[in-house]
C-alpha cells in the first residue's frame, strides 16, 4: 500500500507524532502535504525539507493526493478529512498509518502511561550506538537523534506507541516494552479495568517468537501478565525479575546503579539523567538489548550517551542563582517523580508552575493532583489547556486549587496565562528553581521567562 501511495497528506502535521511520521515518508522518497492550524518550528523543517504545509485546515488542501493521515486531535467534520471521504481518497488514523512503516522491520514498540518517550529514545540511542542502524518515531525531540524521528538501513523499528486513543493496538510488534499502567486518559476509557483490557489486548499482538519487556512490580502489569502465553520480560528492584537494579548512588543530574541479569551481576550503569524513574525506564532499554543480543558492556556505553529529551526534565537557564527547568509532566504520578527529584537540586525555594491539561483529567484527578504538589514549597495553577476537549462546566483549575486549600501543604496561587511572566519576574530571588509543569503550550513560555529574565539581568548591569 505504502510503495505505491506517491502523494501523502497529513492532517496536523505540525504535531510530534504526525511530524515525524511525514519527515520518515519525505526520506523514503513520498511526495509530502500536509495541513496545521499554527506555523511552528517543526513546521518550518518539514518545508526546509520538502513538505508543502498550508497553516488553516481547507477542503481545496485535497487535491491531487493517494492517502490522507490524521491525528487524533482532528475532529470527524475537519474540511479536508471531509473532502477525503468525498473523494474516496484511503484516510489512515495516525496509529493505523504506523504499521506500514514499520512493514517489513523487527517492530519495538513502547507504551505506557509514563515514561514512553524517554525509554523509546533511550532504545533508540542505545540501537543507534551498537550500529544497528534503525529507523523510528518518539514523541519529542531529542538532541541525540536530531529531532523526533530516524532513519536507517537496519532491521529494527522502534515506535512510541500511543496508548491514549488505543491506536497502539494496530501494531504487531516483535517486542513491546509496557513501563506502567496507570489511571489515564479518561476521556478515552471508563475506568482502570477497560485500560489494563487495552494493554493485555496489546500484549496479546505481539508477534510469535517475540517478548513483551514490562516493569515487573506495576500492580496492574502483574494482573494481567499472570497467565500470559505470550513470552514475558520483567525488569524491577526484586531479585525476581529477569533484570534487577540496585542504586549506587544519585545526585544532580545523574545516577549510577547495578543490575543483575538472570541472577548473575553484569556490573554497574551510569545515566545522564535524573530520578529513579529514569532508572527503570533505562532498564527497559538494557533488558531490550540483552534481548536482542548486545553484550552488557555494549549497551552500557550506549546508555550512557542518552542525554534526555525535550521538555522531560530539561534544564532551560541557570541566570542570577535561578534555574529554570521545563518538564512535560501532566498526571499525577508523573509530578511527583519530577518533583522527587527537584527535590534533590539544590534550592532554596522550589515553585512550580503548572497548567493542567485538559478538563477530563482535571476533573477526575483534582485530589491526586493536590496531593502529587506536597513537595513543592511554592505551587502557581494556570488555566487548563483543553487540547482538542471541549470546556466542562465547572471544571476549572479552580478544583485542584480548592483541594490544595484542604491538605494545607503547599502555598498556592492562580494566575491567569497572560499575566504570569510579569508575576514571576517579581516573584523570583537567587536560590530558586522554578519548574515549569504540563503538556500544553507552558514549554513555550519557560522560554519566555528565560528571555525576560535574562533581558532583567542584561538591564541591571547596564
Amino acid at each position: 500500500m505504502l510503495s505505491s501511495a506517491k502523494r501523502i497528506h497529513f492532517i496536523g502535521i505540525g504535531g510530534i507524532g504526525m511530524s515525524g511520521i511525514a519527515w520518515l515518508c519525505l526520506k523514503k522518497g513520498h511526495k509530502i502535504s500536509g495541513s496545521d492550524i499554527k506555523s511552528s518550528n517543526i513546521i518550518d523543517k518539514l518545508k526546509s525539507e520538502g513538505a508543502k504545509i498550508e497553516i488553516g485546515h481547507r477542503w481545496e488542501n485535497i487535491n491531487d493526493i493517494d492517502i490522507v493521515v490524521y491525528s487524533s486531535a482532528v475532529l470527524s467534520h475537519n474540511p479536508e478529512l471531509s473532502e477525503a471521504h468525498k473523494k474516496n481518497i484511503p484516510v489512515f488514523k495516525r496509529g493505523e498509518f504506523l504499521t506500514y512503516l514499520a512493514e517489513g522491520k523487527k517492530c519495538i514498540a513502547v507504551t505506557g502511561a509514563h515514561g514512553k518517550t524517554t525509554t523509546s529514545s533511550m532504545v533508540s540511542t542505545m540501537l543507534k550506538e551498537v550500529n544497528l542502524t534503525p529507523s523510528g518515531i518518539v514523541g519529542a525531540l531529542v538532541p541525540y537523534l536530531n529531532g523526533n524521528a530516524f532513519i536507517g538501513d537496519g532491521e529494527h523499528f522502534v515506535v512510541e506507541a500511543d496508548e491514549s486513543d488505543g491506536s497502539f493496538l494496530h501494531l504487531n510488534p516483535d517486542y513491546g516494552i509496557i513501563t506502567n499502567i496507570d489511571l489515564e486518559h479518561l476521556d478515552y476509557y471508563d475506568n482502570i479495568e477497560q485500560i489494563r483490557n487495552a494493554y493485555l489486548k496489546f500484549i496479546n499482538k505481539t508477534k510469535h517468537g517475540g517478548a513483551v519487556i514490562c516493569w515487573g512490580e506495576d500492580p496492574h502489569i502483574k494482573k494481567i501478565t499472570r497467565n500470559s502465553e505470550v513470552r514475558i520480560l520483567r525488569y524491577g528492584k526484586s531479585r525476581k525479575n529477569n533484570l534487577s537494579y540496585n542504586i549506587i548512588n544519585m545526585e544532580g543530574m545523574e545516577s549510577e546503579f547495578s543490575c543483575a541479569y538472570e541472577g548473575n551481576d553484569i556490573g554497574s550503569f551510569r545515566l545522564r539523567v535524573p530520578g529513579e524513574h529514569n532508572i527503570l525506564n533505562s532498564m527497559a532499554a538494557i533488558l531490550t538489548g540483552l534481548e536482542i543480543g548486545l553484550a552488557p558492556d555494549a549497551i552500557r556505553s550506549a546508555i550512557y550517551q542518552y542525554k534526555g529529551a525535550e521538555r522531560r526534565f530539561q534544564t532551560k537557564a541557570h541566570i542570577n542563582d535561578i534555574m529554570i527547568i521545563d518538564d512535560y509532566a501532566h498526571h499525577p504520578t508523573e509530578i511527583r517523580a519530577t518533583l522527587k527529584v527537584a527535590r534533590n537540586m539544590k534550592c532554596k525555594r522550589l515553585i512550580s508552575i503548572f497548567q493542567p491539561h485538559r478538563f477530563t483529567r482535571t476533573k477526575f484527578l483534582k485530589k491526586e493532583f493536590a496531593q502529587a504538589f506536597c513537595d513543592t514549597d511554592y505551587l502557581i495553577l494556570m488555566d487548563i489547556y483543553a487540547a482538542n476537549e471541549k470546556p466542562m462546566f465547572g471544571v476549572t483549575s479552580m478544583n485542584i486549587y480548592n483541594e490544595i486549600l484542604k491538605t494545607k501543604k503547599v502555598n498556592a496561587n492562580y494566575i491567569v496565562k497572560e499575566r504570569l511572566l510579569d508575576y514571576l519576574i517579581n516573584f523570583v530571588k537567587p536560590g530558586d528553581l522554578l519548574l515549569f509543569l504540563g503538556a500544553g503550550d507552558i514549554g513555550r513560555l519557560s522560554g519566555e521567562f528565560v528571555t525576560r529574565l535574562r533581558n532583567k539581568k542584561e538591564n541591571e548591569y547596564i
